[in-house]
C-alpha cells in the first residue's frame, strides 16, 4: 500500500480548540496538557464501565481470503511487520475515571453488549478513560442492513485526555524494537500517537468503501456476535457510483492556533481508511471465544 499521512491538517489543530466553548478557561485551571490518542481505519473500541471506564482498541486480525491489514505507528512510512500482534497500554499520572463524552457524530455507532471478546489482533490498545472521544475529517454513508436504516459512519476515532505535564504519558510496547515516543508531531502541551490500520494494498474508492463495509461487519460477527443482526452493514448495491475515483494528495491547508499567522501544513486524506470500528459500552468482562 502507498503511505499517505491521514488528515494531517486536522491534526494540527487541537481538539480542545475545535470542540472548546465556554469551559475553555475552566479547564486551564485543571490542566496543563493534552494527549491524544488517534485510531485510523478499522479498529474497535470498547469502554468498560466495569473497569473504572478505562477502554480497549483492537483490531481483529482479516481472515486468510480476505484483504490482509497493515499497521503503521505515528506516522511512520513503513508497515509493522504484519506477522506480529501488537499491544500497547498508555498509563497517565492522574487518571479519570467518569465516562467519556462522546461526539453526537459517532452516535450512529455507539453500541451496547455485554458479550464480546478481542481475539486474535493485529493492534490491541489499553487505555484509561478520556474526557471525549471523538473524530475528524467526513463520514461515510452506510445502511444497515436490518432495518434499512441510512447512517454516516466515521473514519477514525480520536480520544482526548486532560494531564498534568509533570506526570507525562507513558505508552508501554509489547514490541521492543519499536520505539513508543510521542508522534513527531506532537508539541509543547499536546502529545500525540497515531494507530492506523488499513489494506495491504492500494484500492479505489469503491473497492476501499466495499472492504471497509465487509470488515466492520467481520468485527460485528468475530468480536460482538450479539450486535451482528441489528447492526450488520448492508453492501452497496452493484454499479452505485459513489465519491468518484479521486487519487489521495496533497493540498495546502491553513489553520489557525494561539497566533495571528497562519499554520501551514500539507494534508491528504487516505482513502485506504473508509471507516472505522464500532464504539462499544460494557459491563462485564470479556467472554471466552
Amino acid at each position: 500500500m502507498q503511505r499517505r499521512s491521514v488528515l494531517k491538517a486536522f491534526a494540527a489543530l487541537p481538539f480542545t480548540t475545535i470542540l472548546g466553548g465556554c469551559d475553555e478557561k475552566t479547564r486551564e485551571k485543571t490542566a496543563s496538557g493534552v494527549v491524544e490518542v488517534h485510531l485510523e481505519g478499522a479498529f474497535a473500541l470498547v469502554i468498560q464501565e466495569n473497569r473504572s471506564n478505562s477502554m480497549i482498541a483492537f483490531s481483529p486480525r482479516p481472515a486468510k481470503e480476505d484483504e490482509p491489514h497493515q499497521f503503521y505507528f505515528n506516522g511512520s512510512p513503513k508497515a509493522e511487520d504484519p506477522k506480529s500482534a501488537y499491544h500497547f497500554k498508555l498509563s497517565l499520572g492522574r487518571e479519570r475515571e467518569a465516562k467519556p463524552e462522546i461526539s453526537p457524530g459517532l452516535k450512529d455507532f455507539s453500541f451496547r453488549t455485554e458479550r464480546w471478546h478481542v481475539g486474535d489482533a493485529l493492534a490491541t490498545i489499553e487505555l484509561p478513560a478520556p474526557r471525549r472521544i471523538t473524530f475528524s475529517g467526513h463520514r461515510s454513508p452506510v445502511t444497515f442492513l436490518s432495518d434499512h436504516r441510512r447512517a454516516f459512519l466515521a473514519t477514525n476515532h480520536i480520544l482526548e485526555y486532560e494531564v498534568d505535564d509533570a506526570r507525562g504519558p507513558k505508552l508501554e510496547c509489547s514490541d521492543p524494537g519499536l520505539r513508543c515516543d510521542p508522534a513527531p508531531d506532537s508539541f509543547p502541551g499536546v502529545t500525540r500517537f497515531f494507530f492506523e490500520i488499513g489494506p495491504k494494498r492500494t484500492l479505489d474508492t469503491a473497492q476501499s468503501h466495499a472492504h471497509a463495509i465487509k470488515f466492520f461487519n467481520y468485527i460485528l460477527r468475530q468480536s460482538f456476535p450479539d450486535l451482528e443482526d441489528k447492526y450488520k452493514l448492508a453492501p452497496e448495491y452493484p454499479g452505485k457510483q459513489g465519491r468518484g475515483d479521486i487519487p489521495a494528495m496533497a493540498v495546502p491547508v491553513a489553520l489557525q492556533y494561539g497566533a495571528h499567522g497562519a499554520l501551514l501544513q500539507n494534508a491528504s486524506y487516505a482513502v485506504d481508511c473508509e471507516v472505522a470500528g464500532p464504539l462499544v459500552s460494557t459491563h462485564t468482562a470479556p467472554i471466552k471465544p
